[in-house]
Parts: structure tokens; sequence; C-alpha cells
């Protein structure tokens, strides 16, 4: 065999690996580590394989490049997208727009219910219309009863109650009967009172538990050797209620001992119990000629009842009447006058903590005066020594000392009043209010003590009926001729319940109001002027149609109780016909509908 022999040109081969292997190993190797020296061996062919640039590895090109500074490269920031703002304000955009149109329909919707409408308003260049008119629908109701000449009349729980007296007048009724069912068939009316009375009945108010009424007492012969000639003397006074009275009420809410509606209807058919809350005698000799009734004013929130009366001796009296389950539970005095000033025309807002009535007198010019006194339930203030509990405080004040402010009610916890201009007025004040304002409690009811012999029969005395009609007056003119502070003038001023702050209206500032009623969310007056009803509603802020429709020259009174309007015509007693029943209409106005 051949011997084996390496190539000629291993040992050059085997050179230049190794040296390509040393470079590869120093490129490896970190910078900070220590430096291997190159075998000198190895030098010729490193020199070689730097010359093969064909070969060259591209790091160790660059770092044997013979190069200058490089430059500075600026960092570019990605830009955002403005596309995505662009969605959110559009979504923003149409959140907005989605809710007004919610508010634009709900706002419809509520209009058509209330019956409004859009009307134009050519003289207002700024306004170019809005809603000012709405509209409400009158129903009538009839029943047939002996007592077809009606006094006073209140609606409650769908039921009408009312007074009445016979042709004569010698016998007075109080009854009530349902509107539900077919209001094109009359009612049947049921009596409250197991015997009629010889003097007259007339409706104060009532709420949905509780109503009141003013029962003129039949007199009580007085007999003695040492009776005052004057006790025996009649006081018949036409137009006036005086001799002995009483002040009832009679709870008509739901029997909660009754278990079924069966047992709440024979209930409701028993003869009314009522209670006798006060008693007294109303002498016209003791107060202000002007003044014709003992009973000036009854208002009601939650189960209290403020009534504004006048004793025997001509005081005044606020009293509050706390009511409980059928019966009486308190009475508080919140104010009293003197000096023939009246306290009238109580009103409370629905907790009672602010409560609102007038003072009148006439002054030495013969010019009704009437300024307004609050009750106010604050926080009490920190007492300064010893221990403090918060707890609230009643207090005490003339509201309105401006001799012009009349007839306060409370709608809706808002206070509204009529305010006299003065600046016109023929004659100024004279004199100041002197009432003496004290808060007691009282755990008892009056105890009817008080007799007299004095009698006043309204119907009995001719009168023009004819003047009497139209005026604003809640009760039949031809049994109390209205008074003259019902027939007050003045513009109508509102305020928050505790009186600080005023509220705006959209009543005209030139309309002139008088004989203001006021209901749970409304109030009605009459034009001065015109004597035109007109009807406002305080929640929306708007006129009210349909009240206009009553017939003034007919029309025996118009009475407001929470949310319903009423009034009947006026029929002249006709003697002839004592002993036949008669048809008796009604007519009612419910607002809201």
């Amino acid at each position: 065999m051949p011997a084996i022999e390496p190539s000629q040109d291993a040992h050059s081969k085997l050179m230049q690996a190794l040296a390509a292997e040393h470079v590869r190993f120093l490129q490896r190797t970190p910078a900070s580590a220590s430096s291997t020296p190159t075998p000198v061996f190895l030098a010729p062919y490193l020199k070689d394989l730097a010359k093969q640039t064909e070969h060259a590895d591209s790091l160790a090109a660059f770092s044997t490049a013979d190069t200058g500074p490089l430059p500075i490269i600026q960092a570019t920031r990605p830009r955002r997208s403005r596309q995505s703002q662009h969605f959110a304000i559009i979504g923003l955009a149409a959140s907005f727009l989605v809710v007004v149109m919610l508010s634009g329909l709900i706002s419809l919707l509520f209009l058509a219910n209330q019956g409004q409408q859009v009307v134009q308003l050519p003289s207002n260049p700024v306004i170019i219309s809005r809603v000012e008119i709405a509209q409400a629908d009158t129903a009538t109701t009839s029943t047939q009863t002996s007592y077809a000449h009606v006094a006073s009349a209140i609606t409650s729980n769908n039921t009408i109650f009312y007074s009445a007296y016979n042709e004569d007048g010698s016998n007075w009724m109080l009854e009530k009967f349902d509107t539900t069912g077919d209001p094109n068939t009359n009612h049947e009316s049921i009596p409250l009172l197991a015997t009629p009375s010889t003097r007259p009945l007339i409706l104060l108010g009532g709420n949905k538990d509780w109503l009141l009424w003013l029962q003129m007492e039949t007199p009580k012969r007085i007999t003695g050797r040492h009776t005052h000639a004057q006790t025996t003397q009649q006081d018949t006074q036409p137009g006036k209620l005086t001799g002995s009275w009483s002040l009832k009420a009679l709870y008509v809410g739901q029997d909660p001992n009754a278990q079924n509606t069966q047992a709440q209807q024979d209930a409701a058919t028993d003869f009314a119990k009522p209670l006798t809350i006060h008693s007294d005698i109303f002498n016209s000799s003791t107060v202000a000629d002007w003044v014709n009734t003992p009973i000036q004013g009854v208002s009601f929130y939650n189960d209290h009842a403020l009534v504004a009366l006048i004793d025997n001796k001509g005081t005044s009296h606020l009293l509050n009447y706390q009511f409980a389950q059928n019966t009486l539970a308190k009475t508080t005095e919140l104010a009293t006058a003197q000096d023939q000033h009246v306290l009238t025309s109580p009103a409370a807002s629905s907790d009672g903590n602010n409560i609102y009535w007038a003072d009148e007198w006439l002054n030495t010019n013969h010019q009704l005066n009437s300024n307004i006194w609050t009750q106010q339930i604050v926080e009490a203030a920190p007492s300064k020594t010893g221990r403090w509990i918060p707890h609230p405080q009643a207090q005490t004040y003339l509201y309105r000392d401006d001799s012009a402010s009349f007839r306060p009610q409370m709608v809706d916890d808002t206070l509204f009043f009529l305010n006299r201009d003065n600046s016109t007025a023929s004659a100024t004040s004279t004199t100041t209010p002197t009432p003496g304002v004290t808060a007691t409690a009282a755990d008892n009811t009056v105890t009817p003590t008080a007799t007299a012999t004095a009698q006043a029969d309204a119907t009995t005395t001719p009168q023009d009926v004819s003047k009497l009609l139209g005026n604003p007056t809640e009760i039949d003119p031809t049994v109390i001729t209205p008074q003259v502070d019902a027939e007050a003038t003045g513009k109508l001023l509102a305020f928050t319940a505790n009186g600080s702050a005023p509220v705006n209206t959209n009543v005209s500032d030139n309309e002139i109001l008088t004989g203001l009623q006021s209901g749970g969310l409304f109030l009605i007056w009459q034009n001065s002027s015109t004597k035109e009803f007109k009807m406002y509603d305080t929640r929306a802020k708007v006129m009210v149609n349909g009240i206009n429709t009553i017939d003034k020259s007919s029309t025996a009174f118009v009475s407001v109780n929470d949310t319903t309007v009423i009034w009947t015509k006026y029929l002249a007693p006709d003697p002839n016909n004592a002993n036949s029943e008669s048809d008796v209409t009604f007519t009612t106005l419910k607002w809201p509908k």
C-alpha cells in the first residue's frame, strides 16, 4: 500500500482555521474581560484573513471600520389617532339629544293629560308662545230631597255633603249622597242628623276623615226673678248668625273596626254622632258691625283643624284642634285678639310647621285693614349654659305689617295672599294691631254652658237677592250676608312656605282679585271689576278654563274643598210647596282631572 501523506496545503489551511477561530473567540469575549495576546504564529494568517473582504463578518467589519462621530437620531413619538375622540364627542351629543327628545315627549304627554294647549301671544314680542291655558271639565249630579234650599256644600271621598232648609225655613238638615254611579240618575240623599234643626247649619270644611260645621242652637228660656231684661231681647238682625252656637265635628273616614265593605256601608247609614268641640254665644253688640258669624275661617292639615272663632265677649281666638280616631285629642290656642280685631283666614303647610292667619280691623276712617301673622316651627337655638338637646321650637310673630295683606292661603306648601295697593287707597291706617299672642295647650274641649235667647233667622227677612248673588261667597248670601272682608281686593303675591322668599306666578300683575279660595293644587278667585271666576294651577303655573262658565246671576255659592269646586243655583223659598220634594243639582269641577 502507498504511504499516507498530508496534503501540501494542509498546514496552511490549519493555520487559517486557527486564525478564524481566534477572531470568533475575540468577538465573543466581553470588552471588560482581560485580553488574551494573539499568538505570534497566527499573526500572518490574521492579516490574510482581514484581506479577504468578501468573507468578512459584518460585526468585525463594523468594529474595524474607520468612521467619524455618529449623528443624533431623534425618536419619533407615535401620533394619537383623533378618530376615537370624534367618536366620543358624537356619542355624548347623541346622548344629550336622546334626553332632550324624551323630555319633550314626556312634556307633551303631561300636557295632553291635563288638557292644556299652546296659545299665541301676539302682544308679547319676546315670548312667541307658551303653555298658558288648561281646560277643566265640569260635571253635574242631582239628588232628591225635602230640603231643596242648599246653604253650603263640600265634597270629600266621592261624597257630597250639604246643609239645606225647607221651604219655610223652619227645618234644617245635614245630608250626603254618593256621586259614583250613573251621573244621569238622581242619587239618594241620606240625612246625617236624627232630627232636623230649627236653626241654620253651615258646613265649614273637611278632609278625608273629618267634617266640621257650625250649628246654631235653639235658645233656652231663662227664668228667674233677677233675670236682666237684656237677656230676653231677640237679636234678629238679618244676615247675622247670632245667639247660641256649637262647633261640630263628624268622623267620615273608614271605620277600622268594620271587617268588610258591607259593614262599613251599614255603619254609614247610622245617624251621625258628632263631637261638640266648642260652644258659645255670638253677641253682635260685642263685635264690630261688619262681623256676621262667630266662625271666621277653617283649614285642615293632617289630623289637625285650625279654627278662627269669636267668643261672647267679642274676643277673637285661633284654635288648633288635633283629632285622633273618632275623638278630639288636644286643643291648643295659637293667638287671641281684642279691641274689635278679628282673626281670620287660617292656613297651614302640609306638615303644620308654617301657619298663617290674618288680623283684620277697621281704622277711624272705616277702612278695612289687615296684617298677616305666622307661627313657624324652627330648630331651637343652643343654650349657652347646661346640657342642650336639639328640639323644635314655635316662633310667633307679625309677618306682614303693611295693613294691606288679606286672606292668606297655603297651596302645595306655597303661601298666597292678596295685597292691596295702599298708594291708591282713600285712607290710611291710623291704628295699630294689638292682638295678644299666646300658645297654651288644652287637653279638654270646652263644655257648652252658655245660654241666651238671642235668635236670628236669615231666611225670613226680605232681602234684595239680586244684589247678594254673584258676590264672592262660600255660603248662601241670603243666610249669612257676605262680610266686607270677603270683598277685599288686591294683587296676588306668593312666597315660600316659611315666607322668606318670593315665588313667581304667571298671573298678570294687572289682575285685581277678590274672593280668593284655595284647593289642593289650585286657586280660584273673581276679577274685581268683571266678577268673572278664574282658576289658577299653582303647580303647572297656568290658568284653567271651565270655572268661568258659572252663572253669577243665579249661583247661590261657590265652595272649594281639596280637589273639587262645587256650586249650585239659588232657589227662592216657596211656602206653598212645604210638603213637596225637589231635585237639587250640583255642578262640580275637579282639578287635577
